[in-house]
């Protein structure tokens, strides 16, 4: 199925949003789920079938031609402009549809994988409290050395997940290591995980890490 987001501004405002897994009716969990650079919403859903769960609603937002913004994640924020703040728009609305449903923020999950991991970064950067989880798979907070990583408020022990290859030459590494870090001064209770040997991709840890996660929301 899929959705819009007719409020939202900037390039990515009328992109569809793709809606899977459990039925509004039978959902009390929701995942939030953004993706990669030349990547689709559905390519993302996709992606975490091994996940899925009974009452586990996933809604991905899609990125105008496939990019949530256009230079490196290393670049100043004010460069990526204005594509990351329309990126956090499509995060909001698809957090207001998880609301329309019944599901409330503290049962919703963001989950993003590289490009759409920094937009998850920014989107709780922006507009930080208290949420099911955030999982930031493959990719840290986007923006250069004079970009500040501290978030605008407090995260109220929001479970996090940092996870990264030690391999994977498609990301700053250290960056990745200082958005967790960023999570934690936030008062977010942060899980990091470098994996020895692993490029730019997501584990079978993660989806384990992921998949526990929904069960303790759901029960």
């Amino acid at each position: 199925m899929t959705d819009s987001n007719p409020d939202g501004s900037g390039p990515h405002a009328e992109q569809p949003l793709v809606t899977s897994g459990a039925p509004a009716a039978a959902a009390d969990v929701a995942v939030v789920a953004c993706h990669g650079r030349g990547a689709t919403a559905q390519g993302m859903v996709n992606l975490l079938e091994p996940i899925y769960r009974h009452g586990v609603a996933f809604l991905a937002p899609q990125a105008h031609r496939g990019s949530w913004y256009p230079r490196p994640a290393t670049a100043p924020r004010a460069a990526n402009e204005p594509g990351l703040s329309s990126s956090v728009e499509s995060v909001e609305a698809a957090l207001e549809s998880a609301r329309e449903i019944g599901i409330p923020a503290e049962r919703v999950v963001f989950v993003g994988f590289s490009q759409g991991a920094s937009v998850v970064a920014e989107f709780v950067r922006r507009r930080p409290g208290r949420y099911g989880g955030v999982f930031l798979l493959s990719g840290g907070m986007a923006g250069g050395p004079e970009d500040e990583l501290a978030m605008e408020g407090h995260l109220e022990g929001t479970p996090a997940f940092v996870g990264y290859g030690a391999d994977d030459s498609r990301i700053d590494l250290e960056r990745v290591a200082e958005t967790g870090r960023a999570l934690e001064g936030a008062g977010a209770d942060v899980t990091e995980r470098r994996y020895p040997g692993v490029g730019h991709e997501v584990t079978d840890d993660e989806f384990e890490a992921l998949g526990s996660l929904l069960e303790s929301l759901s029960s």
